[in-house]
């Protein structure tokens, strides 16, 4: 097997690993309450959010840990990613314009094409906003900030960088690790609307992210227009309305 074969192998098993584990977490009742009361009782946190706290750490340690395996397979140095230069900010800039301009055109086409979807309602009741949206205003924009920033570290930084370094040509390498960024998101969603919405944003979010993080050799760009971008699926005037009518489905 040549080297970036072993590296993308590598990087596709742990990511099946990370959503076995995740996945695991909440789908069980029963480990959720458990996981739930624990945290309650250790850290005096609300039972009514304290799982959304558990499940945003839980989902920034797994990645975290698939960077130093990915990166000792592929021999990258991870603090190199991220470098500071000139060109950081504008990339930046031009990175979220960019990836939220493609998302918008999409959404209005999507409900031109299927005007009886409620895209914000179905975004609402995907499980891990649905969790963000229970805990206080204070902390629920943190959240979903922390978990894009070490899946861009994982996916852009760690995991795009080790296949170019073990020889993989660039257009492969986005494209297999776009791939793996849209499974990474489709596979937490349960319908399709919610697939098709996270699966074309996720594309998105990738491909500006790739050609950001290339464009200046700094991750940086890339996880501000990723966080920037989870930050606004997470909030927003109607987060409250969205949030009750996931709690009236779900109950």
């Amino acid at each position: 097997m040549s080297r970036s074969l072993w590296v993308l192998f590598t990087g596709y098993v742990y990511l099946f690993i990370w959503l076995l584990i995740f996945t695991r977490s909440y789908k069980n009742t029963y480990t959720k309450n458990k996981i739930s009361l624990l945290m309650s009782s250790l850290f005096g946190l609300p039972a009514s959010y304290s799982y959304s706290i558990f499940a945003t750490i839980l989902y920034c340690l797994l990645p975290t840990l698939g960077t130093f395996i990915v990166a000792a397979v592929s021999g990258i140095n991870i603090p190199s990613i991220f470098a500071w230069g000139s060109q950081v900010i504008p990339i930046t800039l031009l990175s979220i314009s960019a990836a939220m301009s493609l998302v918008a055109v999409f959404v209005i086409f999507i409900n031109k094409l299927f005007p009886f979807i409620d895209i914000p309602g179905e975004m609402a009741r995907i499980k891990w906003i649905e969790g963000i949206m229970q805990t206080p205003a204070r902390i629920s924009w943190l959240l979903p900030l922390l978990s894009a920033s070490f899946e861009e570290i994982f996916f852009r930084g760690a995991l795009l960088t080790g296949l170019l370094k073990a020889g993989m040509s660039t257009p492969l390498a986005i494209a297999l690790v776009t791939l793996a960024f849209i499974l990474n998101q489709v596979l937490l969603a349960d319908t399709w609307p919610q697939r098709l919405v996270l699966g074309y944003s996720s594309f998105a979010i990738s491909l500006v992210g790739s050609i950001a993080f290339l464009a200046c050799g700094s991750i940086i760009p890339s996880i501000l227009m990723h966080a920037s971008f989870a930050g606004f699926y997470t909030s927003g005037s109607e987060k409250s309305q969205y949030s009750q009518d996931a709690h009236r489905l779900f109950d």
